[in-house]
């Protein structure tokens, strides 16, 4: 199973916000690039933790569920191809995890 599979599948709907699961090489530089990336296109207010620290690491991003559709195109438009969005508890079955890339 592909890794980023395998921890998507451990991971709950939010209560209210809607998550982006992110796999990056260069976890410091592609984490920076993202950021850029959301806020230059009106995605905010962002939060974000790392799941696993390494060679992939994962990073989790919190962010509104008016947001999510528009943060996966527009990551996905960058080149980041290995990702995969949820959307709050609040929005089930608004739209249907996982959002594929």
């Amino acid at each position: 199973m592909d890794p980023i599979d395998e921890i998507f599948r451990s991971i709950q709907p939010h209560p209210s916000k809607a998550q982006i699961l992110l796999e990056v090489e260069d976890e410091r530089k592609a984490l920076d690039r993202a950021l850029r990336i959301l806020e230059a296109n009106g995605v905010q207010p962002i939060e974000y933790d790392f799941i696993r620290k390494g060679n992939p690491s994962f990073v989790r991003f919190y962010l509104s569920t008016n947001n999510i559709r528009e943060a996966v195109l527009h990551l996905t438009q960058a080149g980041f191809t290995s990702l995969k969005g949820v959307n709050s508890k609040n929005n089930y079955p608004a739209m249907d995890p996982p959002v594929p890339t």
